[in-house]
C-alpha cells in the first residue's frame, strides 16, 4: 500500500550519479532479501488462504517454510485434492503459483500440467525414466526409492580450525541422522579450540590421525540412506502407537534420540523420527548432571514431535541407564540444589514421573552418539536407528 512505503527508504545519489548529492528513495514493492521478507511472504500466503478449506488454512499454516510446501498424506486421492484446490486458492486469492511439484507417486505427478513440475521432472516419461533426487531443505531426496540420501562433500580442505570448521559445517543434517558422526567432529574442534591453536595456523601434528579418520568416516557416509517414513504403514492412519525417546551423557557428549512404535495387528513396527547430540561441557559437571541435562534433551525433543506431529505429550515413553536422575525426576519431597532442581522442574512441566523407565546402557541407541566411533561410523548409525543387530 502507498502508505506503506516510507517504512523501506535508502539514500542513494540523484539520478544515479556519483557525482551528485545523495537523496532519499522509498521502495515501491517488497525487496527479496530484505531481513523481514521471509515474514511478509508467510503473511501473504497465509492471507490469501484466510477464506478457504480448513484443510488447505491448516496445509498453509503449518506445512510452509517461507515459499516451499512438504507433506505427507495416507492416500494419492487426498494429495491430489489438497494441492489442487490450494493452487486455486493462492491463484485466486493471491495471484500466486504455487508449482514445481514433486512426488514419490508417478500418479499424484501426472495429474499436474508439466509446467507445474519440478524442473528436472518436466522433461521426463515417467512410465521410463528414473526419477532424479530432489532437494528438500537442504536434504536429497530420491522419488524412486523414497529415502533421504547422504553424499560425502569434498574434503580437501586446509589442516586448520578454518578448514575443520568448513568440514564440519558441510554436513547437513538438521533432523539429527547423522548425529553420532556429526558430534564427533563437534568433539574434535572443541580439543583443537582447547589447545589454543590460532585461527589460520596449521594445527599440531597430533591432530593430523584423528582428522584423517574424521575424513576416512566422512567418506563412509557417500549413499548412506535414511527412509523417508518413519513406519511402511501411513503414521496419520495408526491408531495405536508410542513415541519412545532415550537419552544418555558421557563426559564428551548429550544425546537423545526418538523412534514412533506403533502396534500393528499382527506386528509392531518401530521407526525413526529424530535425533539430537550436543558436545558436553568443559568441565564442572559430574556424570549425574550431564546424564539430567540428557534428560532434558528428550523433553526438548518430546516438546517439538509432539507440537508438530499432533501426539499427546503422554503417548510419550523416556528411558535413560541413570537410576541418579530417575531418582531425581521420581522424588517429588526431597529440595535439590538450584541446578538440578531447575532441571527437574522443566522435565515435571512436560512429564509426569511414570513416563520414565531406566533402559541398561547396552540396549540405549543414545549410547551411539555420546561415545561416537569413527572407526565404523556406519554400525554406530544402524545402532542410533535401531537397524543392527541390538
Amino acid at each position: 500500500m502507498p502508505e506503506h512505503r516510507r517504512f523501506l527508504r535508502f539514500f542513494w545519489y540523484k539520478e544515479n550519479n556519483p557525482e551528485l548529492s545523495l537523496i532519499e528513495y522509498q521502495m515501491r514493492v517488497h525487496v527479496f532479501g530484505n531481513r523481514p521478507s521471509p515474514a511478509v511472504a508467510t503473511y501473504g500466503l497465509r492471507y490469501a488462504v484466510r477464506g478457504a478449506d480448513k484443510d488447505v488454512r491448516e496445509h498453509v499454516h503449518r506445512d510452509f517454510y517461507v515459499d516451499d510446501a512438504f507433506i505427507s498424506l495416507p492416500s494419492r486421492e487426498k494429495a491430489i485434492s489438497l494441492l489442487a484446490r490450494t493452487q486455486k486458492v493462492l491463484q485466486d486469492e493471491g495471484d500466486i503459483r504455487l508449482h514445481k511439484i514433486a512426488s514419490n507417486d508417478i500418479e499424484i505427478m501426472n495429474e499436474f500440467p508439466k509446467e507445474d513440475l519440478s524442473k528436472d521432472l518436466k522433461d521426463l516419461n515417467f512410465e521410463e525414466d528414473n526419477l532424479p533426487q530432489q532437494q528438500s531443505l537442504g536434504l536429497k531426496w530420491d522419488l524412486h526409492s523414497d529415502v533421504f540420501q547422504f553424499s560425502a562433500p569434498e574434503t580437501q580442505r586446509p589442516f586448520s580450525r578454518p578448514g575443520l570448521l568448513s568440514a564440519m559445517n558441510s554436513v547437513y543434517d538438521p533432523l539429527g541422522f547423522l548425529a553420532p558422526f556429526s558430534v564427533s567432529g563437534k568433539m574434535l574442534l572443541r580439543e583443537v579450540c582447547a589447545k589454543g591453536v590460532c585461527w589460520d595456523e596449521e594445527l599440531p601434528a597430533h591432530f593430523l590421525e584423528p582428522w584423517n579418520a574424521w575424513n576416512d568416516a566422512l567418506g563412509q557416509l557417500n549413499g548412506y540412506e535414511v527412509p523417508r517414513m518413519f513406519i511402511k504403514s501411513s503414521f496419520s492412519t495408526l491408531e495405536n502407537f508410542m513415541v519412545y525417546i532415550y537419552s544418555d551423557a558421557s563426559e564428551k557428549g548429550i544425546a537423545a534420540v526418538a523412534y514412533l512404535i506403533a502396534d500393528m495387528e499382527d506386528r509392531k513396527d518401530m521407526g525413526f523420527i529424530m535425533g539430537k547430540a550436543k558436545v558436553a561441557p568443559n568441565s564442572g559437571h559430574s556424570i549425574p548432571r550431564l546424564e539430567l541435562c540428557g534428560a532434558v534433551l528428550g523433553i526438548e525433543l518430546g516438546q517439538c514431535i509432539s507440537e508438530h506431529l499432533d501426539i499427546m505429550p503422554s503417548a510419550i515413553r523416556y528411558f535413560m541407564d541413570s537410576k541418579v536422575v530417575l531418582g531425581y525426576i521420581h522424588n517429588r519431597t526431597r529440595r535439590f540444589y538450584t541446578y538440578v532442581s531447575n532441571r527437574v522442574a522443566r522435565i515435571h512441566d512436560f512429564s509426569e514421573p511414570d513416563q520414565w523407565s531406566y533402559v541398561p546402557t547396552n540396549l540405549n541407541p543414545a549410547d551411539a552418539a555420546t561415545r561416537p566411533s569413527l572407526q565404523d561410523v556406519i554400525s554406530a548409525l544402524a545402532k542410533w536407528h535401531l537397524q543392527g543387530p541390538d
